[in-house]
């Protein structure tokens, strides 16, 4: 992975909409998590005998999860979609290679057609 490809990544992870969607998930997951785990510490307020490192661990793994899924799913660049980020595409078959801006619809490759699957450059 090149400091650009790290850089996109960042950006994409660190983007509002997805930000927004993994602590949501986190919440609901994490909190369900922590009832079935700690549940019975919980509900009986024993709050010294809370284990505060798998309270927190709890809610980051699928914090994590859902960021890196999110991010993968938002890198895929399909055609038709929109570009999340502005980035230089290969087509993976035929090496053609793009400039693609943000928000711009991911097209086909002029040699591919349809078939086409970009990955950044």
């Amino acid at each position: 992975m090149t400091i650009e490809h790290f850089k996109i990544y960042c950006e994409v992870a660190s983007s509002s909409h997805v930000l927004v969607r993994a602590i949501k998930v986190s919440l609901i997951v994490g909190t369900l998590l922590n009832l079935i785990n700690q549940g019975d510490i919980l509900i009986s307020l024993e709050f010294e005998k809370l284990h505060l490192i798998k309270l927190f661990l709890t809610y980051l793994v699928p914090f994590s999860v859902a960021t890196y899924t999110a991010t993968a799913l938002n890198l895929d660049f399909k055609l038709g979609s929109k570009a999340v980020v502005a980035a230089d595409l290969e087509c993976k078959k035929c090496k053609y290679t793009m400039y693609i801006h943000k928000d711009a619809l991911i097209p086909e490759c002029p040699h591919c057609g349809i078939k086409t699957k970009w990955r950044l450059k």
